[in-house]
């Protein structure tokens, strides 16, 4: 409480509201500037423990209230009705606390492309030098570079601040994956970080290279200025509402401060130049409403005052969509199902604390993206675009203002430099009726790039105390397209599993089945979708036409000084992990805030 008061009675030139990937990041960077006084207001606590920082240790806190949102879904129709989880960081430094550590920067293609959309400066040259601005890279060990890890210094930063390098340890089915994918024509990519996705490769992790753990926004960011008096970071508080100023005629409305909760108390923090939002693709619009920003309907629905109409916020919601299979493996290899026993288990967290090397010390490694020709034989893919193309004539298409998007979206799918199917082997797999106590597994999942399913995410109270409704639209796209395309990456999925080196490793394919009728596979996939915890799009960054909610400044339309930093502000699925490209985020937006400061100076002398 006494924090709380402390806070409140603060004089900020900036709030952040979300002390998690980018936000930590950015107020970090704002705060280099000694003259500025920022404020972050966090909900979670933070959580340096072995959860967090062993690699080996990923996803065991997924669900944990103590770390994870736990946000679901509302019931998808074309899901069999099911919630599907989408798990958030609720700790100090977000959801970089929780991924799976993949620092992968986006396409070429990709970036200079969103400039169709009408968007400025932030094409992949700007892309590329923030995202290195960010990155402290050390080259991969010998060991690393045997199994294909990216060693092209000229594609890496080297002074930034997320330490990153590859991983130490390498489970023995990685070569095997690369023999087969290169004998399915998929040729290896040695470094993926030069905007060029297509191929098999071994990701570079955000992983510090000396102590093995992990490097996330909290220790990579934060813990180099936290000495500093002007940034305040107040943990175990929930922001409420931004207190926005009533606008005067065509004024833009000002953001005030930030109104919040700590310890059962309401608070209120002012601010003098600006807030600005990170909370992430599934609390900046419910934050943003709650604020009296959105579409005037639902916020009168809400009975929450109107401060700017902005029917943009929290539409246009998207999110990778993953399949799992699984397989069993002949002969014996070392997998994280060994993991689950308790003596290995200790056996090899002591091996990770005496020697920071080992299982624990790295996650899977190998990654797989490419192009629709690549799975998608030519009979297929000429039906596909004929039933897509006749849904995107359709007046409620050609009368949206995603228009461009569509249009867009659709050219992707002709070109062989756009990743639309990521594919991860992980090494473990758990399925009901093994027999075989000792019988290990691997999974095979497939990743949807670039779905056309369009959701939303919007505030079902006028409490922020209410987790927001979010409804991904799962498998509900034109021309039944997602679904298409998942059905077909699973069989292709199947030949991965059955050819060259890998194939040879495989006893069995488990769930599913090669032998199964296109119908079975597409109960199958509508049983077992899920997400690949990767939303973005519900602020954002498009013209105010186009149902844009900030503009290529990050600015939210109708504001003053009210700014968004954080992934709902990408208009449109990235083929690629968002981690590197969020980081740079922060870095291109302290540039922008700096920017206009520094005009606002000009402007007065």
């Amino acid at each position: 409480m006494d924090a709380a008061s402390i806070f409140s009675r603060q004089n900020f030139d900036y709030i952040v509201v979300g002390g998690g990937t980018t936000g930590l990041a950015l107020a970090s960077l704002l705060s280099t500037n000694k003259n500025i006084h920022v404020g972050v207001i966090e909900v979670g606590e933070r959580k340096d423990d072995d959860l967090v920082l062993v690699p080996g240790m990923i996803g065991r806190v997924l669900g944990n209230p103590e770390y994870d949102w736990g946000f679901l879904t509302k019931p998808q129709v074309n899901a069999k009705d099911r919630q599907i989880p989408i798990n958030r960081g609720k700790v100090l430094g977000g959801t970089s606390a929780l991924n799976y550590m993949a620092y992968c920067r986006g396409s070429r293609i990709e970036f200079d492309d969103w400039e169709k959309l009408g968007i400025k400066g932030w094409d992949w040259e700007t892309m590329r030098r923030v995202v290195n601005a960010s990155e402290a890279w050390t080259p991969p060990s010998d060991h690393a570079k045997q199994h294909n890890a990216d060693c092209v210094t000229q594609h890496h930063g080297r002074g930034g601040h997320v330490k990153t390098t590859a991983y130490s340890y390498y489970y023995d089915l990685v070569l095997p994956f690369f023999d087969t994918m290169n004998k399915l024509g998929v040729a290896t990519n040695y470094s993926e970080a030069s905007g060029d996705l297509i191929g098999i490769w071994t990701y570079t992790a955000s992983i510090d290279p000396e102590t093995r753990t992990r490097s996330y926004s909290t220790n990579a960011y934060y813990d180099h200025v936290s000495n500093r008096p002007n940034i305040v970071v107040l943990t175990g508080a929930q922001a409420t509402k931004v207190l926005m100023g009533d606008r005067e005629g065509r004024a833009p409305s000002r953001a005030l401060g930030v109104e919040f909760m700590k310890a059962g108390g309401k608070f209120a923090a002012s601010v003098r130049r600006e807030v600005i939002i990170c909370a992430g693709a599934l609390q900046t619009p419910q934050l943003l409403e709650l604020s009296g920003i959105g579409n005037t309907e639902l916020l009168k629905h809400l009975n929450i005052p109107v401060k700017v109409d902005l029917p943009g916020v929290g539409e246009n919601f998207q999110d990778h969509f993953v399949v799992p299979m699984g397989a069993e493996l002949k002969g014996r290899h070392i997998t994280v199902d060994d993991l689950s026993s308790p003596s290995f288990s200790d056996k090899e967290l002591d091996h990770y604390r005496a020697t920071r090397s080992g299982m624990l010390s790295s996650t899977l490694s190998t990654l797989v993206f490419i192009p629709t020709s690549a799975f998608i034989s030519p009979d297929v893919m000429k039906s596909m675009l004929t039933s897509l193309d006749r849904a995107l004539l359709r007046p409620a298409i050609q009368n949206s203002p995603y228009k461009k998007w569509y249009e867009l979206q659709r050219s992707w799918l002709e070109n062989d430099g756009v990743a639309q199917l990521e594919i991860i082997l992980f090494p473990s797999y758990t399925h009901e009726g093994c027999t075989n106590e000792n019988a290990r597994h691997y999974t095979m999942s497939v990743f949807l790039q670039h779905a056309w399913s369009r959701g939303y995410v919007h505030a079902k109270s006028s409490s922020i105390l209410d987790p927001p409704e979010i409804d991904p639209a799962t498998l509900e796209s034109p021309g039944d397209i997602d679904m298409t395309m998942l059905v077909e990456a699973v069989k292709y999925a199947f030949k991965i599993m059955q050819t060259g080196a890998l194939g040879d490793l495989t006893a069995n394919i488990v769930e599913p089945q090669p032998s199964w009728s296109d119908d079975k596979l597409r109960d199958y996939v509508r049983s077992v979708v899920k997400s690949a915890l990767h939303p973005i799009g519900t602020a954002s960054m498009l013209p105010r036409s186009a149902n844009g909610v900030v503009d290529n400044n990050l600015k939210v339309y109708g504001t003053s000084n009210l700014r968004v930093a954080d992934a709902s502000i990408f208009p449109i699925h990235m083929g690629t992990h968002p981690q590197a490209t969020l980081y740079g985020l922060a870095h291109r937006a302290a540039e922008i805030i700096q920017e206009s400061q520094d005009n606002n100076v000009s402007a007065k002398l």
